[in-house]
């Protein structure tokens, strides 16, 4: 089983103290201990306007993380797809492909915030379609010498986009997606799909179970089975969940909670959540990884055998988390935890 480090959001809450240089020259000495430690990839997560700094800019972040690294992967998880001009968004995925030597994973989403289209005024309605007609883009941008293209949103005419990425024949794709017709769109194109980590194992059980029935339905089937989730490792279940509480609390409550109105957020007990305060640590316990080496062990045992998971992407920089106990759990979870999975 494969294991990333991330997404990476560079966000500062008002309270925490941190200033946005301050995070990202940590996220850049994460990533290369990361590498250290023989962590497979490292990802980055994207949003716009918000008031903690979310990071807006993944392929600066992706290239600057390219040159502080050699061998692991740089996955965007996920780049809002209808958000950027076709053309330019495929010259520079492809100059950081070039610049980390054929190491971008190109992880897109249609994207749901109305502030965010918006802000860039990209209308947001038929934004997956719009997705879809973008993507097709940038594998003719990439691949062919020169291309022509008619479509609802854009149409070009003898294009010829250089350079090209390294990787042939392109970057590895890969599509996040919830709700029904975004599982059944990844189906058809036989990608991984990359859940949200807002779900619980129950809810991510169901999405999986969806696709696989959409893949049959297609003779399709995505080359692996990613699966991102908070994660927090230290000496006792007790010490993890003290030093974590607050930070996944504010990851679940300032985005999920109050972004429930586009994409339903429900507690443990299924209940849908209405009002970000609703979120509490208790009531969503089961949509992130807490605890000693052996407690989290079992956990993700538990995702391997019901989502037949074959790529675990961890979440340990939550927003306000002091960089040393990050740091800390990384190592931990590299000697005690990612070695019982080594040959699964």
């Amino acid at each position: 089983m494969k294991i990333g480090l991330g997404p990476y959001g560079m966000q500062a809450p008002p309270e925490s103290g941190f200033s946005h240089v301050q995070l990202y020259r940590e996220m850049l000495e994460q990533i290369e201990v990361a590498e250290e430690l023989g962590y497979d990839s490292v990802w980055l997560t994207e949003h716009h306007f918000l008031p903690d700094g979310y990071l807006p800019a993944l392929l600066a972040c992706a290239a600057g993380m390219a040159t502080r690294t050699s061998r692991i992967k740089i996955g965007l998880g996920v780049i809002l797809l209808p958000l950027y001009d076709p053309i330019h968004l495929a010259e520079e995925a492809a100059v950081v492909d070039l610049l980390s030597e054929g190491r971008l994973i190109f992880g897109i989403a249609p994207g749901y915030r109305p502030e965010e289209f918006a802000g860039f005024r990209i209308p947001h309605e038929k934004r997956g379609a719009r997705m879809e007609e973008i993507m097709n883009i940038l594998i003719r941008a990439w691949t062919q010498e020169r291309f022509s293209f008619a479509g609802k949103f854009y149409s070009y005419t003898d294009m010829a986009v250089t350079p090209k990425p390294v990787q042939k024949p392109h970057p590895p794709i890969w599509i996040g997606a919830s709700i029904k017709e975004g599982v059944r769109r990844v189906a058809r194109y036989g990608l991984p799909l990359l859940a949200s980590p807002r779900h619980r194992l129950e809810e991510l059980e169901a999405h999986y179970a969806m696709y696989q029935d959409f893949c049959d339905a297609f003779g399709t089937q995505g080359p692996l089975r990613p699966v991102m989730r908070d994660v927090y490792v230290a000496e006792t279940t007790a010490q993890a969940e003290a030093e974590a509480r607050e930070h996944v609390v504010y990851i679940h409550r300032e985005w999920y909670g109050a972004w429930s109105q586009w994409r339903p957020l429900t507690t443990d007990q299924g209940k849908r959540v209405v009002d970000k305060s609703e979120v509490q640590f208790e009531q969503i316990r089961g949509r992130f990884i807490i605890g000693d080496p052996d407690s989290v062990s079992r956990e993700i045992e538990q995702y391997r055998q019901k989502l037949g998971m074959d790529y675990l992407i961890v979440r340990m920089q939550f927003p306000g988390l002091a960089h040393d106990k990050a740091l800390r759990s990384m190592r931990l979870f590299a000697k005690e935890v990612r070695p019982r999975f080594a040959d699964r």
